[in-house]
């Protein structure tokens, strides 16, 4: 993970990547239950744009829904919030390959409810808390044949494959669908609040988590070459320590975080009643312009919007 985003992706060198795929899948275009097959980073790349970007210049709109649950020693799973999330990418496609630039919106509410939750009573503490509908980005990865890399804060490049192997995904393939899975875990970023000051909203040193996510496509679109962008469905499974704003302390457990979603044709593919859910928080998400400038998430934004709760 960088400190850029969670979840920041995805492009590739557009005419050499487009046709190392095409090459390697041009085969299985006329049959869907046909294994496909990638033997080349360039064919892995070119299918993982298509199915959670664009191999050309777009801006890419996923929607998904999620359930936050708090897990403590010796206590069964808490259910606490339901979630809505907007995630927009950007691509550009340069002569140095497909520049993203992604920003993403959360919406926190009580199932089957369409408006923002502005509070209720953390069932773990019996403290009333607020949530805060956290806004990420701007993140920026650049993708070429041989995999992607990752934009610092400090504007210079890393490469987000550290395994010194050529760029490969593992993919899984029944009847017309195909998908692959990514994993990580570790260090998110050290806890910028000050615990003197922040003690509830404090919860270690260090920002633990792990997740899981999964792009799911049809094989016969990632076996056609003619198809740049292609539909596709998104789960996120993430485990993390505890959200500021549940004033949890450093009070032993975690968070699961399980979401999922689509892939949308434009941003008139949203529902009305979600679109105006996200609006009512993150107006700016949906904007012909990039939503926001510079670099925010929960973590730069929280302490320039809130207090420190006296313990």
């Amino acid at each position: 993970m960088t400190d850029l985003t969670r979840r920041t992706v995805l492009a590739a060198a557009p005419a050499a990547v487009t046709a190392g795929a095409a090459v390697s899948i041009e085969a299985a275009a006329a049959s869907p239950l046909q294994l496909l097959e990638f033997p080349t980073p360039e064919s892995h790349v070119c299918a993982f744009i298509k199915i959670l970007a664009s191999l050309e210049d777009a801006t890419v709109f996923h929607m998904y829904k999620g359930t936050m649950e708090a897990l403590l020693p010796g206590r069964a799973p808490v259910k606490l919030v339901d979630s809505t999330t907007v995630i927009r990418r950007q691509v550009e496609v340069k002569p140095d390959g497909h520049h993203i630039s992604i920003w993403e919106a959360t919406v926190y509410h009580r199932p089957g409810h369409i408006e923002p939750l502005e509070s209720f009573e953390n069932p773990l503490n019996g403290r009333m808390v607020r949530p805060f509908h956290q806004r990420e980005g701007r993140g920026h990865s650049l993708w070429t044949n041989e995999g992607s890399k990752f934009r610092r804060a400090d504007g210079t490049w890393v490469s987000s494959n550290r395994t010194g192997k050529p760029y490969a995904l593992e993919w899984t393939q029944a009847g017309e669908r195909i998908w692959t899975s990514r994993y990580n875990a570790g260090v998110y970023v050290k806890h910028p609040l000050d615990p003197e000051n922040w003690p509830l909203e404090f919860a270690g040193p260090d920002l633990l988590y792990s997740e899981k996510t999964t792009s799911n496509g049809l094989v016969r679109e990632l076996a056609d070459p003619s198809i740049v962008n292609a539909s596709a469905t998104y789960s996120l499974n993430q485990t993390m320590l505890w959200w500021p704003w549940l004033l949890m302390g450093q009070t032993p457990g975690f968070l699961v975080w399980n979401t999922n979603g689509v892939k949308l044709s434009s941003a008139d593919a949203l529902a009305v009643a979600d679109r105006k859910l996200i609006e009512k928080i993150h107006p700016t998400i949906f904007d012909s312009g990039a939503p926001w400038e510079g670099h925010v998430n929960l973590w730069t934004d929280y302490p320039k919007m809130r207090e420190p709760v006296p313990a």
